[in-house]
C-alpha cells in the first residue's frame, strides 16, 4: 500500500496532479491524502469571531468533499482510496506533519497553484517544499500537463555523492513498474572520473537491474538547465529524476542566474529524491 500526499488548492493544476496520480498508480494499492491548507495570521485570528472561522472551515471542507467526489466518479478503481485533510498552518509545516502521521511514501504536487505566483524555481509553494528537504520523494507535475505513460527516464548526476539504498530503490521501482528505459546522464566536471566517481558509477550499474539502462556523458556547461532540457527534448524523456542534497546539480540549477530570468520549468514530471543524510 502506497500513501501518497497531494496538496490541493482547488486550481486546475492541482486537479491535474490528482488525475496524473491515479493514472500513474492505476495498478497499485494507494491511499491518496488530499491536503488543503488555510493560513491565518495569529493576530487576525484573535479578532475573528467563531462564526467566521467556522465559515472558512466549512467552505474548505465542502470544496475538499467536492473534489473527492469528482475524482471518485472519474476513477472507478478499487485499488484507490481518497482521504481529505484540512490544516490551518503553512503548507510546508502541514506536509511535514502528514509525512510523520500518515507514513507518506510520496508527495505529488503541481508547479503552480491558484495564486499564480512565480518563484525563481517553480511555484512558491513548490520551491518551499523542495527547500525543506523532506524525508520522502516529491513528484512535481508541470502546469497543464496531460498524463502520458512513463517510457523514458533521465537521471542526471555528477557521480560525486554516494547513493542510499532508499534512493536506488525508488529509482528502480519507478523504472521497473513502468517498464521504462532509464538513462543515467553524467554531467562531467572533469575530464577523467576520480575514484569516488568510479565507485558510484559501479554501484549504479550493479543496483539498477531488471530494465534497460543507458549511460550518457555530457559536458558541464555553465547553464545546466539548457543541457538537461535539451537532453529531455532530444530523447523524448517522460520523467526527470534528481537527488536533493547540498551542492547537488539540483541546487546548482536553482542558483543559476538563468533561473532568476526564466525559471527552470521542465515540461515533464520531475521526481526529487531526498537525501536522508541531510535531515
Amino acid at each position: 500500500m502506497k500513501n501518497i500526499l497531494i496538496p490541493v488548492d482547488f486550481s486546475d493544476n492541482s486537479w491535474s496532479s490528482i488525475v496524473y496520480a491515479v493514472k500513474l498508480f492505476k495498478d497499485q494499492l494507494c491511499k491518496f491524502y488530499l491536503l488543503h491548507t488555510e493560513v491565518l495570521d495569529p493576530e487576525a485570528i484573535a479578532t475573528l469571531n467563531d462564526h467566521y472561522l467556522k465559515s472558512i472551515m466549512n467552505d474548505a471542507n465542502h470544496e475538499l468533499k467536492e473534489i473527492k467526489q469528482q475524482i471518485e466518479a472519474c476513477n472507478h478503481n478499487a485499488n484507490h482510496e481518497f482521504i481529505t485533510v484540512l490544516k490551518f498552518q503553512q503548507l510546508t509545516e502541514a506536509i511535514k506533519d502528514e509525512i510523520e502521521d500518515k507514513k507518506i511514501d510520496l508527495i505529488l504536487m503541481s508547479t503552480k497553484g491558484a495564486t499564480n505566483r512565480l518563484s525563481t524555481f517553480f511555484g512558491t509553494n513548490t520551491v518551499n517544499t523542495v527547500a525543506k528537504h523532506f524525508k520522502c520523494p516529491i513528484l512535481i507535475i508541470p502546469e497543464e500537463y496531460d498524463y502520458k505513460p512513463i517510457k523514458q527516464i533521465v537521471f542526471p548526476t555528477d557521480l560525486n555523492r554516494f547513493y542510499t539504498t532508499d534512493q536506488l530503490t525508488v529509482l528502480n521501482d519507478i523504472t521497473y513498474d513502468n517498464n521504462a528505459t532509464l538513462r543515467v546522464m553524467h554531467v562531467k566536471t572533469e575530464t577523467e572520473l576520480n575514484s569516488i566517481q568510479h565507485y558510484n558509477l559501479s554501484v549504479l550499474k550493479t543496483s539498477l537491474q531488471g530494465f534497460k539502462t543507458h549511460y550518457h556523458s555530457v559536458p558541464s556547461y555553465d547553464k545546466k538547465t539548457e543541457v538537461i532540457n535539451t537532453f529531455i527534448d532530444d530523447l523524448q524523456i517522460d520523467l526527470l529524476v534528481m537527488v536533493n542534497y547540498k551542492h547537488s546539480i539540483l541546487e546548482q540549477i536553482i542558483k543559476e542566474p538563468v533561473i532568476k530570468k526564466i525559471g527552470f520549468n521542465p515540461h515533464v514530471p520531475f521526481l526529487i529524491l531526498p537525501n536522508i543524510n541531510n535531515q
